[in-house]
């Protein structure tokens, strides 16, 4: 159980640094090829505010993220806004996943 609480607390963290850096001019990061198609399925569960599905987007990306399908920057850009939305911020967290979207480039070939 301590465990668990400390990896929250690792999530947490990461987070909180992402956002510091994020304030102080850096851009969102690039999601990588096969996460993608997430950053739509979690922007459909912000937008209908629900929590079953943000959750099932919350387990998909831990998966990926304990098999290292992507970098820290990215997940930690999700894990910021599914905490968000846990915390009731839908709106802000749909704001967030919106803007997330619109800085991904097209994957190079």
């Amino acid at each position: 159980m301590n465990r668990k609480l400390d990896k929250k607390r690792c999530r947490l963290f990461a987070s909180l640094a992402f956002f510091v850096i994020g304030l102080a001019g850096c851009g969102p990061p690039q999601a990588s090829p096969q996460n993608l198609p997430l950053i739509g399925s979690l922007r459909t569960a912000l937008s209908t505010q629900n929590p079953q599905w943000l959750e099932q987007n919350a387990k998909i990306l831990e998966a990926r993220r304990d098999a290292g399908e992507g970098s820290e920057q990215e997940f930690a850009m999700f894990q910021a806004i599914i905490d968000k939305a846990r915390g009731g911020q839908w709106q802000e967290a749909e704001a967030e996943v919106i803007a997330f979207q619109k800085a991904q480039r097209p994957p190079r070939r």
